[in-house]
């Protein structure tokens, strides 16, 4: 794929220069070939500020730089090391083509020497294809060609107007650098840490090109610093044939060498290993420099079992799910410290970057602060469905080269405790409502090749072939059932939890997202942002023509993601070890102004949930966890008087410093009462209404699950609003406090009406104008054009407002009608004419027909069908 150089590691030696004053043009790369911009030739050329991220639409997907430079003063090798290029890149100088790189992420480079004249002309052309079909799509781009990070997310299904278009990253988003070396280039190095007899090991392999055509003698020596004491030094004489490439290894020991632990459990000691490569007589030729430490992981996953130890030690991973910026050069060392920072202040510990590769100073930062990394490569759904041969073949050898180049970029951190192939692919048992493309296991081979590639490249961290396979991604109360089936569900690892909520009403975010008030239930604008309206409406606060104000809408948003946001991180921690490992909220940040699921928004001011995962994700925590009771929409807990109410108090402890014996006070208060009359009045008056408790617990280690301290079952018969108050106390002093507001209430709750499917997504699931009438009843045509999808159910029919009964739903097939099943594939463009048989022709004059359609992860409501054409013929 790629005819460069592989420069996971900055040269350290002599010097380097970032190349400066480049001009741009966009054009394709076949129609600037043939205006011969590769010689610098073609008009239009303008300044344009490198490193900077663009954008590509459909008809402008390449763009082209240039720049030039006099021959530096250098005796030896100058490199030209391009830090990152968005997507396919070609490099010519003074118009010969030095070679192309594939990926985004990683840094590449070429050897510019022998092509050096005293005014050098550099031109570098960049392409980032917009795929309009994402489930057909090819390229690796994770995040940022698909899902629902990006503007423009996929749930908008290219639905939305003028000016709002899809879009990729383009272009040169990292500097570009001449490198100045000698003969002898360290292309990277691999360090491996491990205890032996209680000391540290090191074995360093290392890849040495020598730039040279001429044979090349040498010495390479690694230097290690030790606080306190002075370096470690090993020397290692090397001899190069001219233009070739050799692998060396060393070994050394480091006596005393000091742990990483992850930041709840301890310090943590990076170390730092420098090679440098030297000529023959002497001279320094290059130097690379890496971090690392020592810590190890074992652990056992798989199909229904996951273990996982740090040091020896099991961990419960309190997560959350990263993607800082889609602009990635906007990304600083401060941006990741003060996000980082922010995690940790909420009790996190570990972040999952999602279908991604951040720039290094992410993982030097999450190194030294003790934050783990669980690292996706960037692939996110479905890839070359129904795609050619030669399209599949390249979508799989570009997979493999950039496992391997991420595997080498990274693999020194020791933040980074797990590998991921594929994020969310089609082949996921949840994903079952992909209809065909989840049936044929599309991905699937692939993804397992590239575990196992993972395993053979680094075998020292576990690897996944996909996130939500052993792991799950639990967006019960969002893109799923209710919240309130959280509790029922008792997963190895969860890998997404949340829900979507609105920026704060005075964030900046609102300045690109459009704060203007009242806007509509399918708003373009909030759309593009992120905003998924059958969500919010289905399982959310409603859509904005429920609410009074911006503010309201926001205060209402923001309180039911916060309360998901509790519930299911307080559940998944009432079951640590047994059997669950680990939860990642979705997500910390939004990654950019969005409509989105951030506990943080796009302008990085916090959420309600930022608090309620603090307080969920506390070290030492006493949860109250409701048992038996009935859903509030959208979010609250309500109980039958005539059911005791049921909790347990269950504790739960990260904190090495906490331990031993403990108590839980606890207390039930009604805070306000019904608003009885007559004779309920009266009766209300002699009912019991509080409640209070306390319980000698043994507080669990860190290393052990938790504990229930009681099960309460209080008859409540007065109706209100109550509240629970629980209290763990240690030694005398509190330790934390946790509390649960509910109602008891004999009134039944009403059922949310289906929401009528929004305009913008019934014309992609159907047509609109296709009711017919036919010999014994009517048809009407479903035509899909969201992504491979299933339908299973149409019912509620009305024609005219009147309720159908006593009718079969069929479907016409080539051998005639037949029996609609009850899962009916929906391929994308494919016709599909269903018959409403109800025994009598429609009759003249307009009609309409409402059914209620639910195609599990596209929508689920009401569908109006209307007759736009004169009736068939019969």
């Amino acid at each position: 794929m790629s005819d460069s150089l592989f420069m996971p590691l900055a040269q350290r030696a002599v010097g380097r220069r970032e190349l400066t004053g480049w001009e741009a043009i966009w054009m394709p790369l076949g129609e600037g070939e043939a205006e011969r911009l590769p010689t610098g030739r073609g008009s239009g050329w303008k300044p344009i500020e490198v490193p900077r991220q663009l954008a590509a639409r459909e008809g402008r997907q390449a763009i082209w730089y240039r720049t030039q430079f006099p021959r530096p003063d250098h005796a030896g090798r100058v490199v030209l090391r391009v830090g990152g290029a968005f997507l396919a890149t070609n490099v010519w100088l003074n118009g010969r083509l030095l070679g192309s790189h594939y990926g985004y992420f990683a840094p590449f480079g070429f050897d510019l020497t022998p092509y050096l004249k005293p005014e050098n002309l550099l031109v570098i052309c960049c392409e980032a294809p917009v795929e309009t079909q994402p489930e057909s799509k090819r390229h690796i781009m994770g995040l940022f060609n698909d899902g629902d990070l990006k503007p423009y997310p996929a749930s908008a299904y290219r639905s939305l107007p003028e000016p709002f278009r899809p879009e990729v990253p383009l272009g040169l988003w990292q500097p570009v650098q001449l490198e100045y070396v000698g003969p002898i280039a360290v292309d990277w190095m691999r360090i491996r840490p491990t205890f032996e007899g209680g000391d540290g090991r090191l074995e360093v392999e290392a890849r040495l090109r020598n730039l040279d055509g001429r044979n090349m003698d040498g010495e390479v020596e690694l230097v290690v610093p030790v606080a306190g004491r002075e370096a470690l030094r090993v020397r290692r004489e090397v001899h190069l044939a001219g233009g070739a490439e050799d692998s060396m290894a060393i070994r050394l020991a480091l006596p005393g060498a000091k742990r990483w632990e992850p930041w709840r459990f301890g310090g943590q000691t990076v170390y730092h290993a420098e090679l440098v490569a030297r000529t023959a007589d002497g001279v320094e030729s290059s130097r690379v420099e890496d971090g690392f430490a020592f810590r190890e992981l074992t652990w056992d996953i798989g199909q229904r079992r996951w273990s996982f130890r740090v040091n020896g030690r099991p961990i419960f991973v309190r997560g959350a799910c990263y993607a800082p910026s889609y602009r990635l050069d906007e990304l600083t060392a401060e941006v990741f410290a003060s996000d980082i920072a922010t995690a940790k202040q909420a009790n996190v510990d570990a972040l999952r970057v999602v279908a991604n590769v951040l720039p290094r100073d992410f993982y030097r930062q999450a190194d030294e602060a003790g934050m783990m990394v669980f690292q996706d490569l960037p692939l996110t759904g479905t890839y070359v469905y129904h795609a050619r041969a030669d399209e599949a073949r390249f979508f799989e050898t570009a997979a493999r080269e950039q496992l391997a180049e991420m595997v080498a970029m990274l693999q020194n951190h020791p933040s980074i405790v797990m590998w991921t192939a594929h994020d969310e692919p089609p082949w996921l048992a949840t994903n079952f409502d992909l209809g065909d493309v989840h049936a044929v296991r599309q991905n699937h081979s692939i993804d397992q090749d590239l575990k196992a590639t993972f395993e053979r490249l680094d075998g020292s961290r576990p690897a996944l072939a996909a996130s939500g396979d052993v792991d799950l991604h639990l967006m019960l109360g969002w893109s799923d059932a209710s919240w309130r089936d959280i509790g029922l569900v008792e997963p190895l690892m969860v890998s997404a939890f949340g829900a979507q909520s609105l920026p704060s009403a005075d964030s900046p975010a609102w300045e690109q997202i459009g704060a203007r008030w009242p806007v509509a239930d399918d708003e373009p604008a909030w759309r593009h942002a992120g905003f998924q309206p059958v969500n919010w409406a289905e399982r959310g606060v409603g859509l904005p023509s429920a609410h009074r104000s911006l503010e309201d809408y926001v205060a209402a948003s923001q309180e039911y993601q916060a309360g998901v946001v509790r519930y299911a991180a307080e559940h998944l921690r009432t079951r640590k070890f047994e059997p669950c490992w680990g939860a990642f909220a979705y997500h910390l940040v939004d990654p950019f102004p969005a409509i989105g699921f951030g506990v943080l928004d796009g302008a990085r001011r916090p959420k309600r949930a930022l608090e309620a995962l603090t307080h969920a994700f506390k070290a030492t925590r006493v949860i109250v966890e409701p048992l038996a009771f009935e859903q509030r929409r959208p979010f609250g807990v309500v109980q039958s008087p005539h059911v005791p109410f049921a909790a347990r108090l269950v504790v739960v402890n990260d904190d090495p410093d906490v331990g031993g014996r403990g108590v839980v006070r606890w207390s039930l208060t009604r805070e306000k009462a019904a608003g009885a009359r007559g004779l309920d009045r009266v009766r209300d008056a002699v009912q019991k209404k509080s409640f209070a408790g306390s319980v000698d617990v043994e507080v669990p280690t860190p290393f052990e699950p938790a504990v229930s301290a009681t099960t309460l079952s209080l008859p409540l018969a007065a109706e209100g609003e109550y509240r629970i108050e629980a209290t763990l106390l240690v030694a005398g002093q509190a330790v934390d406090h946790a509390e649960l507001s509910f109602s008891v209430s004999s009134t039944s709750l009403p059922s949310r009406p289906r929401p009528e499917i929004p305009r913008y997504l019934a014309e992609r699931l159907a047509d609109l104008h296709s009711l017919r009438s036919e010999p014994r009843g009517v048809s009407f045509a479903l035509e899909n054009r969201t992504r491979p999808a299933v339908l299973v159910g149409v019912t509620g029919l009305r024609l005219d407002g009147i309720l159908v009964t006593g009718h079969q739903l069929q479907i016409e097939t080539n051998a005639g009608l037949a029996p609609l099943p009850k899962r009916l594939d929906m391929p994308l463009g494919r016709r599909l004419v269903l018959h409403v048989l109800t025994g009598e022709p429609l009759g003249a004059g307009a009609h309409s027909l409402e059914a209620d359609v639910t195609v599990p992860g596209v929508a689920s409501g009401r569908l109006v069908i209307e007759n736009g054409a004169n009736p068939r013929s019969e």
